[in-house]
């Protein structure tokens, strides 16, 4: 994504703070004093280092096109190519028992299209020790195979929320809830993740399941997260990181297209620091999956060729081994 300093802010453009996603107040033109233009992030002046942050219209740019690409998965039904779930492919079929992806019999509780339109690399709520009662919010829920998952666990007693931005996946996950007979306990929200209408404290659970990594501000998505769970309350995340350094030019050529799922993913120390800075505790990593060369090649064009183009096959094999399909929890501390 771009990044400028403070002494090249053009007042005609809008941008955006890299760390929280808000957007960053200009107060005047630049001059020759290496302090101007004042830069207002959530109302407070900005640091030179945060400045180097800011970014451009690009990132709403970026939101767009992945907006579009799912949502024509979606209306299209998944389209032609096979599911990109991590661990979903011949040449590796213990993923889905080793690592956590979904049982036959909880296949057998979803809808075939929910499963269909399912472009994870996990499986949240097979770790997320859902409680009867509780109120899960499901960020990226796409045609809703979690959030049926997530119903049946919390049972009628207990809510759940799915949120996405494609409006035709918002649409298939209500009748896929309406078909799995849970509608009664589930309700869906259409909204940017890092722009939910949803209370303070609201939830006992986020879950999510490799949609985070798609965001180009990972920051704003983890505050939002923070301030909608409940004190006490935890994530359970399924994710696609790097588990180390990419050649600059092919992480470039990967977001130039915003390649599927490494278009956007981001080193997993990074990843963390963000879940640390943030304010959660307790970071639990549950599993961790390099992925397979044909899983890569899936996920680097997801949700599928015919919606996302794929990377020069030279630059996937330069990351073969580097990107790593993680599971992990993480707890919002109790007030003291």
């Amino acid at each position: 994504m771009d990044e400028i300093i403070a002494s090249t802010v053009n007042e005609n453009k809008v941008y955006y703070c890299a760390r929280c996603g808000a957007e960053v107040q200009v107060l005047k033109k630049p001059v020759q004093d290496p302090k101007c233009p004042t830069l207002l992030c959530c109302g407070k002046p900005m640091t030179a280092k945060d400045a180097v942050g800011v970014t451009t219209e690009k990132d709403m740019d970026v939101k767009e096109v992945i907006k579009g690409r799912y949502d024509a998965c979606a209306e299209q039904g998944g389209g032609e190519g096979a599911a990109c779930c991590a661990g979903e492919t011949a040449a590796n079929p213990s993923f889905a028992a080793e690592h956590g992806l979904y049982s036959q019999e909880e296949l057998s509780q979803v809808p075939e299209t929910a499963f269909t339109l399912s472009r994870g690399c996990g499986n949240p709520t097979g770790f997320a020790d859902l409680q009867s009662d509780e109120v899960v919010v499901d960020f990226g829920c796409g045609a809703g195979i979690d959030v049926v998952l997530a119903a049946q666990r919390a049972g009628p007693s207990g809510k759940v929320v799915g949120v996405d931005f494609a409006p035709h996946m918002i649409e298939r996950a209500r009748q896929t809830v309406k078909d799995a007979h849970v509608a009664d306990s589930t309700t869906f929200v259409l909204a940017d993740l890092d722009k939910i209408e949803l209370p303070d404290d609201y939830a006992d659970v986020i879950i999510s399941n490799c949609v985070i990594n798609l965001t180009p501000c990972k920051v704003a998505v983890y505050r939002e997260a923070f301030r909608i769970l409940k004190p006490g309350g935890r994530l359970a995340i399924s994710d696609i990181v790097y588990s180390g350094k990419v050649d600059p030019q092919v992480l470039d050529r990967f977001q130039s297209t915003w390649a599927g799922c490494v278009g956007g993913a981001i080193e997993e120390d990074t990843y963390f620091e963000i879940l640390h800075d943030t304010g959660f505790a307790d970071i639990e990593v549950v599993a961790r999956h390099p992925l397979a060369s044909k899983e890569l090649e899936e996920m680097a064009c997801c949700p599928g060729p015919e919606f996302t183009p794929a990377p020069a096959k030279e630059d996937i094999a330069s990351v073969e081994g580097k990107v790593v399909s993680i599971k992990f929890r993480a707890n919002k501390p109790e007030r003291s």
